[in-house]
């Protein structure tokens, strides 16, 4: 590995990363408490408007699938440049639309672009990291990350509080404009061998690689599953709080927040942890942590505790996302076998396939209906327990 790949970031360059990182929770978190006007707005149903988070997040999870290739063959700030692009258009168009297929296909777009800037800025760090290194790198871009997903909602809220959810698009044409300067003025290329051809059998042959290796399906299963709850409670929440507990679209923007405070610790604790624990064991303790989570949410809303002791359980069963994430994602990265675009984009692929997938499903029985949500989170409990008995088998003799 040569000098330049083992140099560390300039600061500015991590920030500018770390933003485009964001575009998940800018085109998920800043919507969210849109959800019960939008479908005022569109005459849809609960299940339907759900849909436009899944477009985005399926468009999240392809975005990455593509555009990882991509900045290996052509490099990683050239891709950025164009898809950041696209995503201020999309965004633009949005504010004008009343028709919920070129909504829905809009969204679908603003997902594509924004997850290719995220694939992007992650295989940016694997270009130059790896193993606890990496974690910790992945954990600096979380924390402008979380300090977006702290004020993306309440951006959100207070942009509904004083016009219609078409401001937040006009809100998001004008952020992702701002992250194109910055990109393009302090993003430096690290891609070191720009192949300057897309070679397809070469990238599905790297592929196929990565899906015998069951130390690297292991952790991006475990990654895509804990997204699942950070997605699901997406979905469900904003039903959840303002239709059964009489919550503002202003104060569950707030409630988002205060989830997004705890993504932000947890990623920064694990940060920290990484250097003194095994990170196998952290990253139990911390499914740990996220299924007693689930039990309080399903106890709360099951028997209609007070809204406190729901918030409890969301806040338990969210903020882990920032610490297993991280963790799965470097020790999958260490089992690669070709570029870090190819085996980032397959991570990111799963890791918003699922939320998407499962989003729509947490509203089949309407608005008033805990029901599906509850037994997403039970199924995704079982899986993820079962992943991490497997994961014990499958580690190193010697892992750190």
């Amino acid at each position: 590995m040569d000098n330049h790949i083992k140099r560390p970031f300039p600061l500015m360059m991590l920030i500018v990363l770390g933003i485009m990182t964001t575009f998940g929770p800018l085109t998920i978190d800043m919507y969210v408490p849109s959800l019960p006007s939008v479908q005022n707005d569109f005459g849809s149903t609960t299940s339907q408007v759900q849909l436009t988070l899944s477009f985005a997040m399926i468009g999240l999870a392809i975005g990455q699938f593509i555009f990882g290739p991509l900045s290996d063959a052509f490099g990683r700030k050239k891709v950025a440049l164009i898809i950041i692009a696209i995503y201020i258009i999309a965004s633009f168009i949005a504010i004008f639309t009343t028709i919920m297929p070129l909504f829905l296909l809009l969204r679908f777009i603003q997902g594509l672009t924004g997850g290719g800037a995220i694939v992007i800025a992650k295989a940016s760090v694997g270009d130059r990291y790896q193993g606890a290194t990496l974690a910790k790198g992945l954990a600096s871009l979380l924390v402008v990350n979380g300090i977006i997903t702290i004020l993306a909602p309440l951006i959100g809220g207070y942009t509904l509080s004083v016009t219609t959810w078409q401001g937040i698009f006009a809100v998001l044409t004008v952020i992702s404009l701002i992250i194109l300067v910055l990109a393009t003025i302090k993003m430096t290329e690290t891609q070191s061998v720009a192949n300057k051809r897309l070679n397809f059998g070469a990238i599905f042959k790297d592929f196929g690689q990565l899906f015998k290796k069951p130390r690297f399906i292991l952790p991006m299963l475990l990654q895509g599953l804990t997204y699942i709850m950070l997605f699901s409670f997406s979905a469900a929440a904003p039903f959840i709080t303002q239709k059964i507990y009489d919550m503002t679209p202003q104060q569950f923007s707030v409630l988002f927040a205060i989830n997004g405070v705890g993504l932000i610790i947890m990623s920064q604790l694990t940060a920290k942890l990484v250097e003194y624990m095994n990170r196998y064991v952290l990253l139990l303790i911390l499914t740990a942590i996220q299924i007693i989570g689930v039990v309080i949410i399903v106890f709360a809303l099951v028997v209609h505790l007070p809204l406190w002791v729901v918030v409890i359980g969301f806040f338990l069963n969210v903020c882990p996302v920032t610490g297993i994430g991280p963790l799965s994602f470097a020790l999958a990265m260490e089992s690669r076998t070709g570029g870090s675009g190819n085996a980032s984009s397959l991570l990111g692929l799963f890791q918003f396939i699922l939320g998407g997938a499962i989003s729509p499903l947490v509203g089949l029985q309407g608005q008033y209906s805990v029901t599906p949500y509850l037994y997403i989170l039970i199924i995704t409990s079982v899986i993820i327990i079962v992943l991490e008995v497997a994961l014990k088998f499958n580690r190193p003799l010697q892992s750190k």
